[in-house]
């Protein structure tokens, strides 16, 4: 298969710093070769960037927004040219900018799904989160429950249905985040749901059918915490790798994925991080063979 590769180092609007710097410690760890290995041809690799003359001073999610805008743009191009992209991000807000390209390229109006593999649901919204952090907020943003602002930045022009959102593999909701997905239609299967696979394999089966796209969304904290140890946000009692592997094939077998995003790789902490690259890496490696488009 052709694909393209399309980095975004940032951590929120800030390039090149902890969990920023997660995209090109995978680049520069094997990744691409471990894509060529299997017999895919890397088409292009291409960076997304803010340019400080458009950031916004204490405006952190439009800023994040605007970098989304330079992500979507290079998504879209990648796929007008019939190419899929791994996208490979700081952290979970970058996913705006993901869902904006495939927006961008097929039209609003197209039946766009979102798959969001991840120890947490990133549900929150202002109003429910007990902590204010934006990576807690990036899917909420997607289905239009909260960040206008970041969406019009990002250039999204509409929000993703909750009906055809997937979040699998989750175990930690705050109290209100989980009431608020619990009210909506988003399919929301639990870690050990993810695991036995075959409601996961179901959901993905009936949203593949429903759909003209789909963008796959990976939280590497979606493994246990020793196979990445020097993750930011760790969540106890995590799939290993060919458990994740496995989730990950189903989705990308379905033939409708024309993205596909790993995020939250934190390289620091010394042979901490390069385990949790190691593991990265081996993930991808025992799953790619399966996207099918």
């Amino acid at each position: 298969m052709d694909l393209s590769i399309v980095s975004v180092p940032y951590r929120y609007d800030e390039p090149h710093q902890g969990l920023g710097a997660g995209p090109a410690a995978l680049l520069q760890g094997g990744l691409p070769k471990t894509i060529v290995d299997h017999g895919h041809t890397i088409r292009e690799t291409s960076t997304a960037y803010l340019d400080p003359a458009d950031r916004e001073q204490g405006r952190t999610a439009v800023n994040i927004g605007t970098l989304g805008a330079s992500t979507a743009e290079l998504v879209s191009r990648a796929f007008l040219a019939d190419s899929p992209v791994l996208v490979l991000t700081g952290d979970d807000t970058a996913a705006v900018g993901v869902v904006s390209g495939v927006q961008q390229a097929i039209g609003a109006e197209a039946r766009i799904g979102v798959i969001w593999l991840d120890a947490h649901g990133d549900f929150n919204t202002p109003e429910t989160s007990y902590s204010g952090i934006l990576a807690g907020m990036s899917l909420s943003i997607i289905a239009g429950l909260s960040g206008p602002n970041w969406r019009r930045a990002a250039r999204m022009t509409a929000p993703i249905p909750t009906s055809r959102i997937i979040v699998a593999g989750v175990r930690e909701l705050d109290e209100k985040e989980e009431v608020l997905i619990r009210a909506t239609d988003v399919r929301v299967l639990t870690t050990r749901e993810l695991i036995d696979g075959s409601d996961f394999e179901r959901a993905v089966e009936h949203l593949a059918a429903d759909c003209d796209a789909i963008v796959l969304h990976l939280d590497i904290d979606l493994l246990d915490p020793h196979l990445v140890p020097s993750s930011t946000t760790p969540s106890e009692q995590g799939l290993d790798i060919d458990q994740c592997a496995r989730a990950i094939r189903t989705v990308l077998g379905s033939g409708k994925v024309v993205a596909w995003t790993i995020c939250n790789v934190n390289p620091g902490g010394g042979r901490r991080g390069e385990r949790t690259i190691q593991s990265t890496i081996s993930l991808v490696d025992k799953a790619i063979d399966a996207w099918e488009t």
